[in-house]
């Protein structure tokens, strides 16, 4: 698994009104030869012909033809070649070419920066990455202002060979988690701090953590079995996570998931663990399941609200929170979740080190209880218990992880590459 091709167009990410913008096309050049550097097959779908003209008109030649000689690893699908290939936006064109080049859609992504792009993207599944070096076309998809943000992207986070360090999949549980999280051990000090600031205070490298978000769930086909996601709230009073919920929305959008921002509402202050701590208070689930409440009649993608329950027996939700400790937080998520009939998949930037999640049992189960109402428990029966070692899958995934995130800060093009 991994990234082994980039489908690109060609309006507004080569040409711009069909001509060459030198210094563009210089960078244009330097991310095909960073792409043949590793081994990632640039392959570029078009509906049409397209021709470079000159002063003079003899010098009027195919743009196809000038590509390949400048890169001879490229790969081009044009009905104007061959009218059997499908034609974009559709399903097919896209996957056309991953047939003919023996991938599968997760080991795909697409470059374009127009709405048929976009189009051609979401109807082929592919995690699209939105080019806006000439300009703004659409409001769709991961944005980058350069070919060379596009290869640190590539570079850091899309050839990673360890997506998740934890990994709980039994019965009905299921929780993903990036990599460890500990602001004491030196190895995972200085991505965790990071990590913290970005979800807490929105001043670490938010971009870096959502992206590697993104790409795990890519990569590993998690995006293909949802069908909504949602953040969950932090401990004050409201709805959704507004350090997160761009990129969230992005995702959902590129894979025709429904972003629902107030799925979760906090209905009343949660104690955090370090108040807690401070006041020698022992909190458990109770403290996120007497303060949440689902949404009957939330919003899609902050847009429309729906009429009608959304949650329902053969659905599922991503639910995404930013540091899980014991799980307290994710573990009511699923609770009020479940008592729909929807089946969810619990994700998480980082799991703190050496701390089990204790599962809760049904709360339909509870007499009384009621998803969509603020609720006031005086017991919750436990579960079973997940212990950290044991769901600890990946030791490796932490070390890449930080490798990466030092690589991501500092990012140049590889050298041999000018």
């Amino acid at each position: 698994m991994g990234l082994k091709g980039i489908i690109l167009s060609i309006e507004d990410t080569i040409l711009n009104k069909g001509t060459i913008n030198t210094d563009v096309y210089n960078e244009v050049s330097k991310l095909f030869s960073y792409l043949k550097l590793r081994r990632i097959t640039p392959v570029i779908l078009s509906n049409q012909k397209w021709t470079l003209t000159g002063k003079d008109p003899s010098q009027t030649r195919c743009l196809f033809e000038y590509l390949q000689e400048s890169f001879p690893e490229l790969v081009i699908f044009s009905r104007h070649r061959d009218n059997s290939i499908p034609a974009k936006p559709t399903a097919e064109s896209t996957k056309y070419v991953i047939d003919s080049m023996g991938w599968k859609a997760n080991e795909v992504v697409y470059l374009g920066s127009t709405d048929t792009d976009m189009k051609t993207a979401v109807n082929g599944n592919l995690l699209f990455l939105r080019a806006t070096w000439f300009q703004h076309r659409t409001d769709y998809g991961f944005e980058f202002i350069s070919p060379k943000e596009v290869a640190r992207f590539i570079d850091t986070l899309c050839l990673r060979e360890h997506y998740w360090s934890h990994i709980i999949n039994s019965n009905d549980f299921r929780y993903y988690a990036l990599a460890p999280f500990s602001t004491m051990k030196v190895e995972f000090k200085r991505y965790s701090e990071d990590a913290r600031a970005a979800a807490k205070y929105g001043s670490g490298t938010v971009d870096f953590w959502l992206g590697a978000l993104v790409t795990s769930l890519y990569f590993s086909n998690i995006h293909a079995e949802i069908d909504y996601v949602c953040p969950y709230p932090g401990h004050k009073t409201g709805v959704d996570n507004d350090k997160m919920s761009a990129d969230l929305l992005t995702f959902s959008k590129c894979f025709r998931k429904t972003y629902i921002h107030d799925l979760i509402q906090r209905y009343s202050d949660a104690m955090k663990s370090q108040t807690a701590r401070q006041r020698g208070v022992a909190i458990d689930h109770l403290n996120q399941i007497n303060t949440i409440h689902l949404n009957k009649y939330p919003t899609r993608n902050y847009r429309t609200k729906y009429k009608a329950p959304p949650l329902s027996r053969g659905k599922t939700v991503l639910v995404v929170d930013d540091i899980c400790t014991k799980g307290y937080s994710l573990t009511a998520a699923k609770g009020f979740i479940e008592s729909t009939g929807a089946k969810v998949i619990l994700v998480s930037w980082l799991k703190t080190i050496n701390t089990d999640i204790v599962d809760i049992l049904p709360l339909r189960n509870i007499k009384g209880f009621n998803p969509y109402t603020p609720n006031n428990i005086g017991v919750v029966q436990l579960g079973k218990t997940y212990g950290y070692h044991k769901y600890l899958v990946d030791d490796n995934a932490s070390e890449e992880l930080g490798e990466q995130f030092e690589e991501y800060l500092s990012w140049n093009w590889p050298k041999g590459i000018d």
